[in-house]
């Protein structure tokens, strides 16, 4: 209030905490002029309240000293009110700058260049106030919410049914202008974002008369412990990555200015982050290479652009092409061209070239090891297949056999044919297997003839000591 009508004295400054976290005033200062140093200026000094401690969202008001005024029952305030002596507020045409400053460094932490085109004349009866980022002069209002319109002025003459349908008017037409004249924040992002693959988010800021605004900073917040702040005319587009599952609040500030404190308009969007479970679950023979695709998440999955590719060719989805929670397509090979010869090295990738899944290991042949180990003079012998790290999430069926008093029931053995890719030539992955077997009964063998070898040696009377491991 830099021009109030009962005079100089009754001058008065409203501050706001618009932090998270609680401020103490003691030994502030306020002063006037281009610096601290050409307007010093004493701490502030408590006359109302019981504590300097300014909570978040609170309001605390600055006037004169109280030798100049006795008492603040003129402000109808209830809360902190501090004095300082050298409180002077010019209400002339000239530009005056004003700060708030700590103690200790004097550090301006907000500051204003005003004069009275702005409002808030003597004539006026009104204070200054920043209202949506822009300072006008409105119905003052000390420790509360700042008016977001000028009341309806009262008609003169006329009934008062009349003057209230009149005023009634009034205020919703200046509420409407008022809406459209808030600056507003946008932000572009996906519905669904998947954890371990970079994101674009867009914002754009649209100014009281609904322009595009191209100047100021952004601070983005993405919830996850990460936040940039960046001027806008570098980016109005950012990359993120979320490593995790899970939902995070994603909020962004607009400053009009660069170096402010106390942003202009802001917004939050709550974004979800899925684990990426599309796999390539089938692929073709060598008459029809086609090439299926699931969705094993419980959301429908925009894969538009994702890339199946191997060592000689690629293909890319077309945009829109949306693989629905637990289902599958099936893409010809007439449309990716793709053949028998690219299925060793055929991979799906995402826009960005993150992998997705390698079909290859997940068709690594099973190598059947076999471990043998002896209690109480009896051999157990135990035949396991060795997975790798990569088939951990495939739906393997285990294949196991014991030996119980040495011998191996080969014809309960249990097997699960995991995918055929036996050629015209015979070659496959069959082999691997049947040499591991042909191994196991090898090793066996040659226990058993190590065993009867040893025992010879010691005792004379042959066929008495040993006992029968095959048959």
């Amino acid at each position: 209030m830099y021009a109030p009508q009962s005079g100089s004295n009754y001058e008065w400054v409203e501050i706001f905490n618009s932090g998270n976290t609680l401020v103490d005033l003691e030994g502030w200062r306020f002063f006037h002029g281009q610096d601290a140093v050409s307007s010093p200026s004493g701490p502030l000094t408590l006359r109302n309240g019981n504590t300097t401690i300014l909570e978040p969202s609170e309001y605390a008001i600055i006037a004169k000293s109280p030798s100049v005024v006795t008492d603040y029952v003129w402000l109808n305030f209830s809360g902190m009110i501090l004095s300082a002596s050298t409180l002077s507020l010019p209400d002339g045409a000239e530009n005056t700058y004003i700060a708030i400053a700590s103690d200790t460094n004097k550090t301006i932490s907000d500051s204003l260049i005003y004069d009275t085109s702005l409002g808030g004349s003597k004539d006026s009866g009104n204070s200054l106030q920043k209202i949506e980022g822009i300072w006008s002069g409105v119905t003052p209002t000390p420790g509360v919410a700042n008016e977001t319109m000028d009341p309806p002025s009262p008609l003169v003459g006329g009934s008062s049914d009349s003057s209230s349908a009149s005023g009634g008017n009034t205020g919703e037409k200046n509420t409407k202008i008022t809406e459209e004249q808030k600056i507003k924040v946008e932000i572009t992002s996906p519905a669904l974002v998947f954890a371990n693959f970079p994101i674009s988010f867009q914002a754009v800021i649209l100014g009281r008369s609904g322009e595009q605004l191209r100047y100021g900073k952004y601070f983005w917040n993405f919830g996850d412990g990460i936040s940039e702040e960046m001027k806008i005319v570098d980016a109005e587009k950012i990359s993120h990555t979320y490593f995790y599952p899970g939902e995070y609040i994603l909020s962004l500030e607009y400053f009009m200015n660069y170096y402010g404190d106390v942003p202009d308009a802001s917004q939050k969007i709550t974004i979800k982050v899925v684990k990426t479970d599309v796999v390539i679950s089938a692929v073709g023979n060598e008459k029809d290479f086609f090439i299926e695709l699931t969705n094993n998440t419980n959301y429908d999955t925009d894969i538009s652009k994702w890339i199946l590719s191997s060592d000689k060719k690629s293909f890319s989805l077309p945009r829109n092409t949306i693989l629905g929670s637990k289902k599958k397509i099936i893409i010809s090979a007439k449309i990716t061209n793709f053949s028998i010869l690219d299925k060793d090295t055929l991979r799906l990738i995402t826009p960005q070239g993150e992998m997705v899944f390698d079909y290859p290991s997940s068709i690594l042949p099973i190598v059947l090891v076999s471990t043998s180990s002896s209690l109480g003079g009896q051999t157990k012998t135990t035949i396991q297949p060795k997975i790798s790290a990569s088939q951990d999430s495939l739906a393997v069926q285990l294949v196991e056999a014991r030996a119980l008093n040495g011998q191996i029931p080969i014809e309960n053995l249990s097997a699960s044919v995991i995918e055929s890719d036996v050629t015209k030539d015979g070659s496959g992955v069959m082999y691997p297997i049947i040499i591991s077997l042909i191994s196991i009964v090898f090793i066996g063998a040659s226990a058993g003839a190590v065993y009867f070898v040893r025992q010879k040696r010691i005792v004379s009377n042959t066929g008495d000591d040993f006992n029968i491991l095959e048959e």
